[in-house]
């Protein structure tokens, strides 16, 4: 990604998490981590990359993630199920928290 300030949203972010149907806007993803709302935008286009910036995001690969407040969360499972038709739930054990 270009060099854009990782707190602001792009507009071509906007208009495509707009447009996704069936989708409700994820508002506290857009506002909390427009960076990875970006990011996600940019792969779009490649499924396996999607799918892959997803699976990234989900799973705690080092066992040391902190986690995402619920509505982030959330708002990431629902784009995850409109754009990959993915509904898996993320692992969880003991060690990992994935809500904030």
């Amino acid at each position: 990604m270009a060099d854009t300030d990782a707190h602001t949203l792009l507009p071509q972010t906007e208009a495509w998490l707009r447009a996704v149907p069936g989708l409700s806007y994820p508002q506290a993803l857009v506002t909390q981590f427009p960076r990875i709302a970006n990011q996600l935008a940019e792969v779009r286009h490649d499924p396996e990359a999607l799918r892959a910036a997803f699976h990234e995001l989900l799973q705690d690969h080092r066992g040391s993630r902190r986690g995402f407040p619920f509505e982030v969360l959330m708002n990431l499972m629902a784009l995850r199920e409109a754009l990959v038709k993915d509904d898996t739930p993320p692992e969880v054990d003991d060690a990992t928290k994935w809500v904030s």
